[in-house]
């Protein structure tokens, strides 16, 4: 599965280009599963960056909001701390459908939003930027 950047095309059709989360958006949160870990991690950590075991030292992935209900298109973020970079987070925003993502935006300001809510992320710490 190839994953396409996109430079803030589906998730920002619905907040718009510098404006916050929708409220709408920030109340249909709910925790990131296990698949959506999984996936991210097999997916974008490990097969398109080619990371490896030992850089990142904190690791978080926020909620799952649903960004586009019509298409069912939902988002997430995650943020990490790499261990060249102490105490500096570096933040992926994720889109995705049907379990396929369909592009990730390096720094999207949305993932700074104070609403939405981040779980740790333990199965990334450990892993080389």
């Amino acid at each position: 599965m190839k994953i396409k950047v996109l430079a803030c095309a589906a998730l920002l059709m619905l907040a718009g280009c510098n404006a916050p989360v929708s409220q709408s958006v920030a109340d249909s949160q709910r925790p990131p599963s296990s698949d959506i870990r999984q996936n991210f991690i097999d997916i974008v950590f490990k097969r398109s960056y080619r990371h490896e075991a030992g850089e990142v030292v904190w690791a978080r992935i926020s909620s799952v909001v649903l960004l586009e209900p019509e298409k069912k298109i939902y988002a997430y973020c995650v943020r990490v701390v790499p261990k060249r970079s102490w105490g500096h987070w570096a933040y992926l925003g994720v889109s995705f459908t049907e379990g396929q993502i369909l592009g990730a935006t390096a720094n999207d300001y949305r993932c700074k939003d104070k609403r939405l809510r981040y779980y740790p992320f333990p199965e990334l710490t450990g892993m080389k930027t």
